[in-house]
């Protein structure tokens, strides 16, 4: 009998699987700040009592303001510069941590986060509030957790990501006749080279 074949490693994710991962838990993020996030009742100026549901987006707004700037990050960490995983990561560590904290932030003090929301509602400040929270703050630490998690993946992986210049060497090592292909043109005037200088032709070989 044959000897089983060894089971192949499967290295870290590829930039392309990050990008991808990050900019979605950052989307799923914005996302759950246009739920409910706190079941508030107050009374009106005729003392009547008003219910009013929360979203996320007023009772934590930097919940959503994280999320955006998440957002951008995980873009940005597409591009191929090595030095840019250095910025982009600690950025998405910073927006997820802040988004979890906030979160928890709702839950631990409802009335204090459904307050402005509250006023607006009902014209009256923080008289006889009483809030809960539903279960999206809890929910919203989901994709704040990936965050995080996405932007400690750029740190310790992306140095192993392969660097996208195939395309510039190319355009270098290639040179078209300006003449016949004006895009050829315009890539000798970024090499400094004047396109509509003839090159002097070799000279025969001597006999």
């Amino acid at each position: 009998m044959s000897a089983p074949e060894p089971v192949a490693r499967r290295g870290p994710p590829g930039r392309r699987t990050t990008v991808l991962a990050g900019t979605a838990a950052s989307v799923l993020l914005a996302g759950t700040t246009r739920t409910s996030w706190i079941d508030a009742a107050a009374p009106d100026l005729t003392g009547t009592a008003q219910q009013v549901d929360v979203l996320g987006a007023d009772a934590a707004p930097a919940v959503l303001a994280l999320a955006l700037v998440a957002i951008a990050a995980s873009l940005a960490t597409s591009l191929s510069s090595a030095w840019l995983r250095f910025l982009t990561g600690p950025v998405l560590l910073v927006t997820g941590a802040g988004a979890a904290v906030a979160a928890l932030g709702v839950v631990r003090e409802p009335g204090a986060a459904a307050g402005s929301a509250v006023t607006t509602a009902t014209g009256v400040v923080g008289s006889g509030l009483e809030a809960e929270t539903t279960a999206w703050p809890l929910l919203s630490l989901v994709p704040a957790l990936a965050v995080l998690a996405v932007g400690a993946l750029v740190l310790l992986t992306g140095g192993t990501w392969p660097r996208r210049d195939r395309y510039r060497s190319a355009a270098v090592t290639i040179a078209a006749d300006p003449a016949e292909d004006p895009a050829a043109a315009w890539d000798a005037l970024t090499r400094g080279e004047d396109p509509s200088v003839e090159e002097p032709e070799a000279p025969p070989p001597s006999r």
